[in-house]
């Protein structure tokens, strides 16, 4: 039987729908410098922009927490094997500009259709910056200028 994160990939492009399984099936994963490419011309994520909208896409593809970073990002009720929630900033301090960013609208239009997003974090800031990978999430909600990401479990379920 396919699982919830099966189901809401199944009909994206080939390229989106093959860099979330692998933020999937990276889940936990610790990466020293910065994470590797997904193939030569696709990444991941990206060092300028805390959410990364690659322009042959749709949708956003992830989202990446950053060590002191400008906005206050948390990782709510997170225990081990436990299903939890990200509240992740917006692009943007005044949130009544949040749409005049792309990125926040690769954001929106993942929450709209139910498109699930990659999340990492920044556990060392530079010279030893060290990533983790914590899966992939769906947005549930935006609220104040935060959107409230839902993370999938090991086995791509919500709860």
């Amino acid at each position: 039987m396919n699982s919830t994160f099966d189901l809401l990939i199944k009909n994206l492009e080939t390229s989106h729908k093959d860099r979330l399984v692998w933020f999937q099936k990276n889940k936990n994963e610790e990466f020293n410098g910065w994470l590797p490419s997904y193939d030569e011309d696709k990444l991941l994520a990206t060092k300028a922009k805390g959410i990364y909208k690659p322009k042959e896409l749709k949708y956003a593809l992830s989202i990446r927490m950053t060590k002191d970073g400008p906005y206050e990002d948390k990782i709510e009720n997170k225990e081990e094997n436990k299903l939890f929630t990200i509240k992740y900033f917006q692009e943007n301090k005044n949130i009544r500009e949040r749409d005049t960013e792309y990125t926040n609208l690769g954001l929106k239009k993942c929450m709209i259709d139910n498109v699930p997003i990659g999340i990492i974090k920044q556990l060392e800031k530079k010279p030893n910056s060290k990533y983790q990978v914590i899966g992939t999430g769906i947005i549930k909600k935006w609220e104040n200028g935060y959107y409230h990401i839902n993370v999938f479990d090991n086995q791509g379920e919500i709860g």
